[in-house]
């Protein structure tokens, strides 16, 4: 019998994060030892940290560190970083943004946490590649197998899995669900298909979260198509649990 924790590196949103707060054993059977978030797959390797000014201007400190990482590009820095990893859980909620390249090298995030700020001055508009489009999928593509092939070379590949939940289009109490920043669940659901498709053609290990899923009103951070009820964490937990070789029962 193992007697410590395995350890999860959660590269996602907050649907990876919130579900493995509800994961049983906690501190116990594993341990969260870092959190990757409102980064693109894009943006990995891709250094724009020349161009961010020292004062950010940012009223969290998680959002500085996320916004400081995905201009670094630092993703593969952070994996090097994590020694002893059991299970890289990914989750593709973060790519809806699109992102920004500098014609000189660079690519960063359009993450909720620069919306609205002065970094967005910085940013160039007509180099926005849009999630769902062509570019943005051709280029998505080719760096989901430049990211299969680093995590086989380090031994983690059989060690990672992605979620795939679909967006909920209506709440527990059967109302429609609002889009999130312009994009409506059916449409989301319908424009990430292929990017979780190239997953499974490059062998990544996909945790699918099949049946009819549903939104919380109540849920802590607000109703959003990717703020799930409890029985959709349930049975995330189930599939990472059973990954982690706890055994412990979704219920």
């Amino acid at each position: 019998m193992r007697n410590t924790p395995r350890r999860v590196f959660i590269y996602g949103s907050c649907v990876s994060r919130d579900a493995y707060e509800e994961l049983p054993g906690r501190g116990e059977d594993h341990e969260l030892i870092a959190y990757v978030a409102r980064q693109s797959l894009l943006s990995a390797d891709q250094d724009a940290t020349a161009r961010l000014p020292e004062d950010l201007g940012l009223e969290h400190a998680f959002q500085e560190r996320m916004v400081r990482s995905d201009w670094a590009g630092d993703l593969w820095e952070r994996l090097e970083d994590a020694e002893g990893l059991d299970l890289l859980v990914w989750d593709l909620v973060d790519e809806r943004h699109g992102a920004y390249w500098f014609l000189d090298g660079g690519v960063v995030t359009r993450s909720v946490d620069i919306m609205g700020t002065g970094l967005m001055d910085l940013l160039p508009e007509e180099q926005l590649i849009g999630f769902g489009t062509e570019d943005h999928l051709e280029a998505w593509s080719d760096a989901a197998e430049d990211f299969a092939e680093r995590l086989r070379a380090a031994g983690l590949f059989e060690r990672t899995v992605v979620l795939e939940v679909p967006w909920a289009e209506a709440s527990l109490g059967g109302e429609p669900v609002p889009a999130s920043m312009g994009l409506a669940p059916q449409d989301a659901n319908r424009l990430y298909a292929p990017y979780y498709a190239r997953l499974r053609e490059l062998g990544f290990d996909v945790l699918s979260v099949e049946g009819p899923v549903y939104a919380d009103p109540g849920h802590k951070w607000g109703l959003a198509p990717f703020h799930y009820a409890p029985e959709v964490y349930e049975r995330i937990d189930a599939g990472i649990s059973a990954r982690l070789g706890l055994g412990h029962d979704a219920g």
